[in-house]
């Protein structure tokens, strides 16, 4: 089941090559970094034949081209993400790109309160901020947080969603931030709003009583930045192992004017309800013609995605289906899919990090058991297909066995996660069984290693990164042996 619509013919391609040293054993055959290259018109005959009576193994390379379309995510649940994001950017590919996060605020009942003769020295605002996308960073950078005006239901909020808030921030402030430095900045809270709130807690108020009550009173917060200062923070709302948070409101106080140094009250963002949502505007961009969700665009030579905005690649693999047509009685030797290099970026813009190879459906969403798991390209070690209650050869869901795409910050390409073996179960298990062939979505995520385990999470819903690369730099390369 090959879902695209529109075929290409980019199979004029293929590229094959003999190795003339034909005895080399098959362990270091995957080594071979510079075979001969021959072209060949024809796949079905691919290879060359030094001495038919004495060769009777054939190594080859070939070079497959795909083609790539941009999908955009319908319904893209952005609910306790667990990051706040927020800012924006503008660009000659994505448009206009705006993050709001929003959130709910709660504290701590039993916690110290200030006492009824308690002064108040400071009110802040403050935001543990974990990464940035940025431009620009020689220039201060501007954040405002605004009181919402309407709750953050126990309901799921998608990256379309928003909620109103009032017009005037009770907090701003403009920041010096540095690439890849965890920072905390603090904007002074609005005076009048200071003022109510040490009035009320030091007061024993009823808003304090429970975190319902307070939510009456103060139903959460909007963080907005400026999409012409070309920075998204993505925001920390608790941090782990230390019970310590660094997002919310601080107030600093002293119970008598005899004390030398501040206690501090905290109303912050652990455990919270939150969502991140968007907009954005394409109008002059290749991507302006992306107007209909879980649709396969054809946005020209350049494609590319966008985290939070939901874009996602989708590989045409049609090329390599009509290639494993060609092949008979083969075994692989490594096959691997690299994409890029990334079109350029700034070094405080680092790319997406990663991407699961997500197996597509007829509806351009990503396949799925009928439990919900989703199918994806699987690593070396774990199977590739299963059988079903009819006997049918299925794609398998393994938890932790996903084979993402990564990010090579020196090559600044896109290549499996899993270098050693690439993608070589995968086109194997698609030449040998009758496992449905699918196109692949390739959905950005983080990529993380432990020991030899390969652990890809969900980012699409986490920060505005993304990436561009040039279709003609998508191959897929594959060595393999032709037995006789």
């Amino acid at each position: 089941m090959l879902t695209t619509k529109t075929k290409k013919n980019n199979f004029s391609k293929v590229i094959t090559t003999s190795i003339q040293n034909w005895q080399a054993k098959l362990a270091g055959l995957l080594l071979l970094s510079t075979p001969l290259i021959y072209g060949c018109e024809d796949p079905s005959d691919i290879g060359l034949v030094l001495d038919p009576e004495a060769n009777r193994i054939g190594v080859f390379y070939a070079e497959i081209p795909l083609s790539a379309y941009l999908v955009s995510a319908d319904s893209l649940n952005t609910t306790n993400s667990g990051t706040l994001v927020a800012g924006g950017d503008i660009s000659d590919y994505f448009g206009r790109t705006e993050a709001t996060a929003y959130s709910r605020l709660t504290f701590s009942t039993s916690a110290t309160i200030p006492e009824s003769e308690a002064i108040l020295d400071s009110a802040k605002f403050s935001l543990g901020i974990g990464s940035l996308t940025a431009e620009d960073l020689d220039e201060a950078k501007t954040f405002s947080a605004y009181k919402l005006t309407e709750p953050i239901l126990d309901t799921a909020y998608y990256n379309f969603d928003h909620l109103a808030y009032e017009e005037a921030p009770f907090a701003a402030g403009s920041f010096m931030l540095k690439e890849n430095s965890d920072t905390v900045v603090f904007m002074n809270l609005e005076e009048a709003l200071a003022d109510d709130l040490f009035t009320k807690l030091k007061g024993e108020d009823p808003v304090f009583n429970d975190i319902f009550s307070f939510r009456d009173y103060f139903p959460g917060f909007a963080l907005k930045g400026s999409p012409e200062q070309q920075t998204t923070i993505n925001v920390i709302r608790e941090e782990h192992n230390t019970g310590y948070t660094n997002t919310g409101i601080k107030l600093y106080y002293r119970n008598s004017e005899e004390d030398t140094v501040s206690s501090v009250y905290s109303i912050y963002t652990n455990g919270v309800r939150h969502f991140n949502s968007i907009t954005n505007d394409p109008s002059g961009t290749p991507t302006s013609i992306v107007t209909e969700k879980n649709t396969a665009y054809d946005v020209g030579d350049l494609v590319g995605s966008k985290a939070l905005l939901g874009h996602m690649v989708k590989l045409n693999m049609e090329p390599l289906s009509n290639f494993l047509d060609t092949l008979g009685n083969v075994i692989f030797n490594k096959a691997s899919l690299e994409m890029g290099p990334t079109e350029n970026f700034p070094d405080s813009n680092m790319p997406i990090q990663g991407m699961i190879q997500y197996l597509a459906d007829d509806n351009n969403e990503i396949l799925r058991r009928e439990d919900g798991a989703p199918y994806s390209v699987q690593q070396k070690g774990y199977p590739q297909t299963t059988t079903d209650d009819d006997g049918n050869v299925v794609p398998v869901f393994t938890s932790g066995g996903a084979n993402p795409l990564a990010f090579n910050t020196e090559k600044f390409i896109y290549t499996p996660a899993d270098s050693r073996y690439g993608i070589t179960d995968y086109v194997d298990a698609l030449y040998r069984t009758d496992v449905v062939r699918t196109d692949l979505l390739l959905y950005p995520a983080s990529i993380t290693y432990s020991g030899n385990s390969i652990v890809a999470s969900n980012s699409l819903t986490r920060s505005l990164r993304e990436y561009i690369v040039n279709q003609n730099s998508i191959t897929l390369k594959i060595y393999y042996t032709k037995l006789r």
